[in-house]
């Protein structure tokens, strides 16, 4: 059975992944003046959410791996890697064609860069899928996963070895997924009251602050391989426990329904929505929009609602597994898997 809280949280999770992509791709295009208020809200998003995915992503493994290793990546082939190079291409393409409008200049050679230098948002499946290797060499074993996972974060940060360094310094909070499963709702329980949301949220504010300070704030924070330093750990547990609490309050109250759907259909989202939300930006831009609020609501709500179309009428078609999506019932978006939606 699904937990709803967990889908509530990747559904607030996909929801930042989504702004924040968007708003870095107004920020590239000089629409977001420096100094913005808006620019210390990406700066506090990326200490988290990104995290948040990886945490969420090990809740299963140890189911996973019961099928045995062998199994266990079989079923990542399909799951992760397929999606991967499946989406990589299409992106790549896609900005291929749109390079005179596009931030970043988009050139042939770069195709090949997927196998070793993912592109844009898709460090996070081979990063993954690196921490979904890394744990059938470790095994589930506590003592040693958490000796693990503490050894790699610390190389990670001295290493530059691009998405290598990455995958070290997430390894941390996906074994720590791994660890907390079973617990993780009744741990949450504990904070998750308006005063602890409340207290909560002052601490990660503080933590946001001695992290990255007054003004010190820019885009090199959302860029994975400068994220998860020392300083910004503290705020990226708490940031953590934050979506947690608020998800399980949302899924307590009964009102979790659309945040449940968009944790169902987090991978979709997080494939598609950068073409979505870009091509939002493209068009506005074309008939002379350059409201910074209006771009963010119109490039976030394209960026979800793209996707979600997208994931409906494949599910319709029964083509889910063709575009790396996870299997779908309906317009419900019921998974056939526990561990497909971005895990």
């Amino acid at each position: 059975m699904r937990d709803d809280f967990e889908d509530c949280a990747r559904g607030i999770g996909i929801v930042l992944v989504v702004y924040g992509h968007v708003l870095i791709g107004l920020m590239n295009a000089d629409l977001v003046p420096a100094h913005h208020w808006l620019i210390s809200t990406d700066s506090a998003i990326y200490t988290f959410h990104m995290p948040l995915f990886f945490m969420l992503s090990g809740l299963h493994v140890e189911r996973g791996l019961s099928r045995g290793r062998q199994g266990f990546l079989s079923s990542k082939l399909q799951s992760i890697v397929y999606p991967y190079f499946l989406w990589s291409v299409i992106q790549g393409l896609v900005q291929l064609m749109m390079s005179a409008n596009a931030n970043h200049r988009f050139y042939p050679s770069d195709m090949l860069d997927i196998f070793w230098n993912p592109i844009g948002q898709f460090w996070f499946l081979y990063a993954l899928f690196l921490c979904q290797i890394f744990v059938c060499v470790t095994t589930t074993q506590r003592l040693r996963l958490v000796f693990i996972a503490i050894v790699a974060y610390f190389i990670g940060i001295a290493l530059d070895a691009n998405i290598l360094t990455i995958a070290l310094k997430f390894f941390l909070f996906f074994a720590a997924g791994i660890l907390l499963a079973g617990n993780l709702r009744s741990i949450v329980t504990r904070f998750a009251t308006l005063r602890g949301v409340g207290v909560t949220f002052i601490a990660f504010c503080v933590a946001i602050y001695l992290a990255h300070g007054l003004g010190n704030t820019g885009t090199d924070w959302a860029l994975p391989e400068t994220a998860l330093g020392l300083r910004t750990l503290p705020a990226a547990l708490l940031g953590i426990l934050l979506v947690c609490e608020i998800a399980l309050l949302i899924s307590q109250s009964g009102k979790g329904a659309v945040l449940r759907v968009l944790g169902l259909a987090s991978m979709p989202i997080y494939l598609a929505h950068i073409l979505a939300g870009s091509g939002a930006r493209i068009a506005l831009l074309h008939i002379h929009v350059e409201n910074v609020y209006l771009h963010l609501l119109v490039g976030v709500a394209c960026g979800i609602a793209f996707p979600l179309a997208l994931y409906f009428v494949a599910g319709r078609l029964r083509l889910e597994k063709y575009l790396g999506f996870p299997r779908a019932r309906g317009v419900t978006f019921q998974p056939a898997r526990v561990a497909d939606a971005l895990n």
